[in-house]
């Protein structure tokens, strides 16, 4: 694995980088507050160095999901990669739907969207996850997947 990291991750965190990033299905169960974000965008960016994926789909709680834009991204996305990020919003005003065309365009940026879980009790949530989806090659993770612990939930079944 070669890769340049932003910043150099503690050991823990290679070594769950090292059992993941060629798996395609894998969980973090790492304690709260040892870097599963890091290792996440980390994975999330060899996969699109290798070509391996051009899309990633991140589902996070309603109080967390802007945290992926301001805060986890921009701190621990290597500079080299040049990503679209889109934040879910239900609204479909002309400004909201010029923002989402982005993770649409033909270029070589990463289109990284942020969903909110709750999204995924909506038809407009998951019709517009599922569209994103099947136009790239895709990493989809969930933050605080306790969120969808309830088998018999609409966004469980969902997701």
């Amino acid at each position: 694995m070669r890769y340049k990291f932003k910043f150099q991750p503690y050991e823990h965190q290679l070594e769950a980088l090292k059992k993941s990033w060629d798996k395609k299905e894998f969980a973090y169960f790492m304690d709260m507050g040892t870097g599963k974000s890091k290792v996440l965008i980390d994975n999330m960016c060899i996969l699109y160095d290798r070509g391996e994926i051009t899309g990633a789909l991140i589902v996070a709680p309603k109080g967390v999901y802007r945290n992926w834009e301001q805060g986890e991204l921009p701190t621990h996305m290597p500079d080299h990669v040049l990503a679209d990020i889109v934040l879910w919003n239900p609204s479909q005003t002309k400004k909201q739907l010029e923002k989402q065309a982005k993770l649409y365009q033909l270029d070589d940026n990463l289109k990284i969207f942020i969903m909110n879980v709750e999204a995924f009790s909506t038809k407009k949530g998951n019709n517009e996850a599922e569209r994103f989806l099947r136009s790239h090659p895709s990493l989809m993770a969930v933050d605080e997947s306790t969120t969808i612990k309830s088998k018999d939930a609409k966004r469980t079944k969902t997701l």
